[in-house]
């Protein structure tokens, strides 16, 4: 793994800088603090801002609505959106996720109809795999789609899906061969979210952002929906889990946790005791860890190099990170931080601590990422040595 950073990195982040710190973002962010919408707060025009500027997928390539830079420069957006407070969930599902797979397996007319809309957040994307009886598993799902003439005829549900309320169109799984294995009548589409026979429900959450339950009743989508061939979801879905699963989302909101508790923790006057700065050393090496194990797994991405359980290894460790660090600092600065009125650092703390509990389990659950690791280990069906 190469350790420098180049030139252009610490450029770009120096332009981040310059566009989150401008007052027109400050503006768009209290908005989305406000939270006019009664939900978790609509964080589009935000984006829409930070896209005009061009900064939000600096790894595509240009042609894409990119720069055509390092994988680092992502890593640097994604710390600075984080320590900014601004939410990055949205970003991470549409941009990270659901736009690398396009880029990486969409057909050529998707990438050019898509991928400048979607960096410049003039389209917003979701994922809509997981069904009410069918988390983990998704081989399970039973969503389906039908022939119907020249299109397809979509019914099921899908639920526990983040920021669906704001997604222009969505990535989903359904069954288009009820008679073949699991795995082999999985087929994805992309469906336009305000097609008739679409309706979106918020599912509150403990966490700041709301899940959603969202149903498909003689959901009518044309061909060009269809997001590769008919059966071939599941490598599709496999291929999508590589990327998203780096960890790089949790290692920067764990960082930045880490960060203001190390403040407080630290600040003139205090007297943290040796238990104290002990836990301190012990997950700031943790989360460099992180970082270097989300890194690794974004650069063989880079690289075309692709490893299921080496994504699945540091999206555990990230995540596993991030929630013991939420649950140390509450530990270790007591019960203040959850105290109304205090500063924005402390909030931040609160709501990490309400949030830390679905860390292990969304994005892939932690059982299920050892799952993986194990038998790549056993088995030998990573693509590194056993």
């Amino acid at each position: 793994m190469e350790f420098d950073i180049p030139r252009e990195t610490a450029d770009f982040a120096a332009e981040v800088d310059e566009v989150l710190n401008s007052p027109e973002t400050a503006r768009l962010l209290a908005a989305v603090r406000a939270r006019e919408d009664g939900l978790d707060g609509d964080v589009r025009e935000l984006y829409r801002h930070l896209g005009s500027a061009g900064i939000l997928a600096p790894s595509w390539p240009a042609e894409y609505g990119g720069r055509d830079a390092d994988f680092t420069a992502t890593v640097a957006l994604l710390e600075k959106l984080v320590a900014r407070g601004i939410p990055q969930n949205l970003y991470c599902i549409s941009v990270l996720n659901v736009g690398s797979l396009i880029l990486a397996s969409g057909s050529e007319q998707q990438r050019k109809t898509l991928l400048p809309a979607m960096a410049a957040a003039q389209r917003i994307a979701c994922i809509l795999f997981t069904e009410p009886g069918n988390g983990s598993d998704l081989a399970g799902i039973t969503t389906s789609a039908t022939r119907d003439g020249d299109g397809w005829v979509i019914n099921g549900r899908k639920t526990y899906n983040l920021k669906s309320a704001y997604a222009d169109l969505a990535l989903c799984a359904v069954r288009t061969d009820p008679n073949s294995s699991q795995y082999e009548g999985i087929t994805l589409f992309l469906v336009p979210l305000d097609a008739p026979g679409v309706t979106i429900r918020p599912l509150p959450s403990l966490a700041d952002e709301h899940f959603n339950d969202i149903w498909f009743t003689d959901v009518r989508v044309d061909d060009d929906a269809l997001f590769g061939t008919t059966g071939e979801g599941w490598s599709l879905i496999t291929q999508m889990f590589a990327a998203e699963r780096t960890g790089l989302d949790y290692y920067a909101r764990g960082r930045h946790w880490l960060d203001l508790a190390a403040e407080r923790l630290t600040a003139p006057g205090g007297q943290p005791s040796d238990t104290a700065l002990a836990g301190l050393a012990r997950h700031r090496i943790r989360i460099e860890a992180s970082k270097l194990l989300s890194c690794q797994v974004l650069q063989n991405l880079q690289e075309g190099n692709a490893d299921i359980a080496e994504s699945s290894f540091a999206k555990w460790h990230c995540s596993e990170t991030a929630q013991r660090i939420a649950w140390w600092a509450l530990d270790t600065l007591g019960p203040g931080v959850l105290e109304p009125g205090t500063d924005a650092g402390a909030r931040t703390l609160e709501a990490a601590l309400r949030e830390a509990p679905g860390m292990t389990i969304s994005g892939g659950a932690s059982e299920v990422m050892l799952d993986i690791v194990s038998s790549a280990r056993v088995f030998g069906t990573g693509n590194g040595e056993d």
